[in-house]
C-alpha cells in the first residue's frame, strides 16, 4: 500500500502546480504572479521566499523558471529536457531533413530543434542523427535566408488583408510596378517560393516571385467581404497514355479524367491559379501533354512553344 504524502508534500505539491500553470501563458512580473497564484501562498510576506524555494524544487525535477534581473522581477517558465518516444524523434528528425539550407527559415529551424535535442543521452543521439529515407528537403534554387524578412512582411500582409504597391523584377530584368495588388498566398514550387496575387491593374492572378520584389508598399487593408475572390481557372489537357496509367499525379486542383481515348490517352479537367501556373506545369510534361482549353489560354501556351522554338532553332 503507498505510503500518504505528508501535509507539507501535498502544499508543495499544490503549490507547484499552481506555480507551473500560472507561468504556462507566458512571463508574469511579481505582482502578476502574485495576482494569479491568489491564496496559493499564505500571505503575501512569505510568498517571494517561499517561490524562490519553489523554484530549486522544479529545477530539481528538470524544470526552469527564469528570473530577470529587473525590478518588477519577471518570471518565465521555460521548461526542462523534454522526454522522447521513438515517434517524436522521427518526426524531429524528418522536419530537420526537410528543410534544406537555402530555405528562408533554416536558420531558425536548427536553432529550434538544436534547443529541443540539446539534452538527448546517447542512444536517443544516435537515433535521431540517423539518415531518414524519407527526408524530402524543401531546397530552393538560390539562398531564400536573405529573403526571409520579406515573407515575414508579406505573411503579414495576407493576414491583415493588406492591398500593396509592389515593385517587381520581371524575367527579363525589366523593373515593373503593380499599383495596387491583393496578396492571397505564398507558395513554394519549382525550388522557388512565389506570392500569389490579384492585381487590379490587369484583373488577373499572378505570381510573382518573392526574391523578385524589390519593394512592398502598404496601402490599405479591404474591409470584410471586399476581398477580390479567387477564382481557379477552369482547363482541360490531353495526357498521353504512357503516363495515364495507374494513379495521375495531382499536379492541379480538382482534377479527373473526363474522357478515355482510343490509344489510351486521356483527357483531364482541372483547376489552376493562374495561366503561368497552368503553362509551367504542363511544360514539364514536355510533349507528353496538350492544352486543349479554353482557347485564350491554349493560345498562351502556342506562344510560349513558338518562343521555345525559335530558341532552339540552328536555321534562324
Amino acid at each position: 500500500m503507498p505510503t500518504p504524502l505528508s501535509p507539507h508534500s501535498t502544499a508543495l505539491i499544490i503549490r507547484l502546480r499552481a506555480l507551473l500553470d500560472a507561468l504556462r501563458d507566458g512571463p508574469l512580473a511579481y505582482p502578476d504572479l502574485i495576482a494569479r497564484l491568489g491564496a496559493t501562498y499564505p500571505s503575501p510576506a512569505s510568498a517571494r521566499r517561499m517561490i524562490a524555494r519553489d523554484i530549486e524544487h522544479l529545477a530539481a525535477l528538470g524544470v526552469t523558471v527564469q528570473r530577470s534581473d529587473e525590478t518588477p522581477t519577471t518570471y518565465t517558465l521555460r521548461g526542462g529536457a523534454p522526454a522522447y518516444g521513438d515517434d517524436d524523434l522521427l518526426t524531429l528528425a524528418v522536419l530537420r531533413d526537410s528543410v534544406g539550407p537555402n530555405h528562408p527559415y533554416a536558420r531558425q529551424v536548427a536553432g529550434l530543434l538544436a534547443r529541443l535535442t540539446a539534452a538527448l543521452g546517447d542512444a536517443q543521439r544516435a537515433a535521431y542523427d540517423a539518415q531518414r529515407a524519407g527526408g524530402a528537403p524543401v531546397q530552393p534554387a538560390i539562398d531564400y535566408g536573405p529573403h526571409a524578412a520579406r515573407i515575414a512582411e508579406l505573411e503579414r500582409a495576407i493576414a491583415g488583408r493588406q492591398l500593396l504597391r509592389l515593385r517587381y523584377r520581371n524575367s527579363r530584368g525589366d523593373e515593373t510596378t503593380h499599383r495596387m495588388v491583393e496578396p492571397h498566398a505564398i507558395e513554394y514550387y519549382d525550388r522557388h517560393f512565389y506570392l500569389v496575387a490579384y492585381s487590379h491593374n490587369s484583373g488577373q492572378v499572378h505570381d510573382l516571385r518573392v526574391d523578385r520584389i524589390l519593394a512592398a508598399g502598404a496601402l490599405r487593408s479591404l474591409p470584410p467581404g471586399m476581398a477580390h475572390t479567387r477564382r481557379p481557372i477552369t482547363f482541360r489537357y490531353r495526357l498521353a497514355a504512357a503516363l495515364a496509367q495507374g494513379e495521375l499525379s495531382q499536379r492541379f486542383a480538382a482534377q479527373r479524367v473526363v474522357e478515355r481515348l482510343p490509344g489510351g490517352d486521356v483527357i483531364i479537367e482541372a483547376e489552376g491559379r493562374s495561366d503561368f501556373f497552368i503553362i509551367q506545369a504542363l511544360l514539364r510534361y514536355r510533349s507528353n501533354a496538350e492544352l486543349l482549353g479554353p482557347p485564350e489560354l491554349r493560345a498562351r501556351m502556342a506562344e510560349e512553344v513558338r518562343r521555345l522554338t525559335e530558341l532552339y532553332n540552328d536555321n534562324g
